[in-house]
């Protein structure tokens, strides 16, 4: 498992980058974690939703909220610079189900959650939560002959702006209880966890580790992008 920790601008931009290493990694044979962070406001929708449904689009406007669509199910999620993001993509395998396909993405938020003391566990189809809040949704696509579960942590959140853009989902798992986002949601920064960027990361890797076994580092100049192209150009170095 290569691992890399970057990321890029705009949200949009790290969604396309998912894409990429999605389109390529029938082909390069390849299984990449990433972590990133979002950046300025985006409501990212997932593949089956109608716009109309899930966001207002007024209030978007306004308070300068990007909307998107990602290549992959799930719900909409308002993505934020305080929000940390994993992306697992691999060839595809012959055989998966769905509730195997999420499984390492799940096992992987709750061994990050674990190392900070706190106990999160699988709640719905894809969520991880506390107690009866979400921390964590998760999301997956097969396409391309390849695999993408990607996923988000929430540290910090703006309840406010999510309050503004983002309408009551349509769909929604048993336990949430038709509970607004403020009540539904919690961050580590509401379970008392004061860190940083850089030890988050620390933590994701060594979780990392837990999960999937010996991982190795790998920097952005070891990807050749061209289009939707994407492709290890070197070998990555071993973690510590």
């Amino acid at each position: 498992m290569d691992v890399l920790c970057w990321s890029a601008p705009t949200v949009a931009e790290n969604l396309a980058f998912d894409e990429a290493l999605a389109r390529s990694a029938s082909a390069s044979g390849r299984h990449v974690l990433r972590f990133w962070w979002g950046g300025p406001p985006a409501a990212v929708m997932g593949s089956n939703e109608r716009a109309e449904q899930v966001v207002d689009p007024v209030a978007c406007a306004r308070l300068g909220v990007d909307v998107r669509k990602r290549c992959t199910g799930g719900g909409t999620v308002l993505q934020t610079s305080d929000v940390l993001n994993y992306s697992l993509v691999r060839p595809a395998p012959d055989r998966i189900n769905l509730k195997a396909g999420f499984r390492q993405g799940l096992d992987l938020v709750c061994a990050i959650l674990a190392a900070f003391g706190v106990s999160g566990r699988q709640q719905g189809t894809s969520d991880v939560a506390v107690g009866d809040q979400k921390i964590s949704g998760n999301a997956q696509a097969r396409r391309w002959r390849a695999m993408l579960v990607h996923g988000t942590l929430l540290v910090d959140f703006d309840f406010d702006l999510a309050e503004s853009v983002l309408l009551h989902p349509p769909r929604e798992p048993e336990y949430r209880g038709g509970r607004r986002h403020r009540d539904f949601l919690i961050t580590l920064r509401e379970l008392g966890i004061q860190t940083d960027r850089g030890r988050i990361e620390r933590v994701a890797i060594e979780a990392a580790k837990q999960v999937f076994g010996p991982v190795t580092s790998c920097s952005l100049d070891e990807f050749d992008i061209s289009g939707a192209a994407l492709r290890l150009r070197s070998e990555s170095s071993p973690l510590p």
